[in-house]
């Protein structure tokens, strides 16, 4: 076995040090995709915003519209989450996409989207429950991150019988167009 001095691989140590000091924050940054499909039959939405709260439901830190792919991509990197901009004006103009700080201990995101219903597992309601602020966060189904990341995640499909399978750092969501019954209470 031969030895090294320790002067000759000095800067090779250097330039690691340098290189995984440059390229460290790159080592920590996440992307989630949030496939946004049609619950009845799969097909892509194209033209809906998504409210993202960073945690559980309290409103959207991030109000993202979908690609020509139909996929929002959020990205997590030095304790912001941003969204890509598909187009220019998109959500009517309401696109929030960041940076916004993320909170310490989050480890969820909850969804909801605004032109279509979506087709998530919410809570239950119990008969005669006094109306409080905190419902609303209850009864938000939410998504683990490190979950998603790892292994992904398809959300239930409670308005079809479409299925898809979720990639590692995916998060396929299901949403149906309103009724036109919906649409009038708006």
């Amino acid at each position: 076995m031969r030895t090294v001095p320790l002067w000759q691989t000095f800067p090779q140590v250097l330039l690691i040090s340098v290189l995984i000091g440059f390229f460290g924050p790159l080592l920590h940054a996440q992307e989630i995709h949030i496939r946004v499909l049609n619950a009845r039959n799969g097909n892509p939405i194209t033209n809906e915003c998504l409210s993202v709260s960073l945690g559980s439901w309290h409103g959207g830190d991030l109000v993202a519209p979908t690609n020509s792919d139909g996929v929002v991509v959020l990205h997590f990197e030095n304790n912001q989450a941003t969204a890509d901009a598909a187009l220019r004006h998109a959500c009517n103009g309401m696109a929030v996409l960041g940076p916004k700080a993320v909170p310490n201990g989050m480890e969820e995101i909850t969804i909801a989207p605004d032109e279509y219903v979506g087709c998530q597992e919410y809570g239950k309601v119990v008969p005669g429950e006094p109306v409080t602020p905190n419902l609303v966060r209850q009864l938000m189904p939410s998504y683990p991150i490190k979950k998603i990341l790892e292994s992904g995640i398809s959300a239930a499909n409670t308005c079809g019988k479409f299925r898809a399978e979720a990639k590692p750092g995916e998060l396929v969501f299901f949403v149906r167009p309103r009724t036109w019954l919906e649409n009038l209470k708006l």
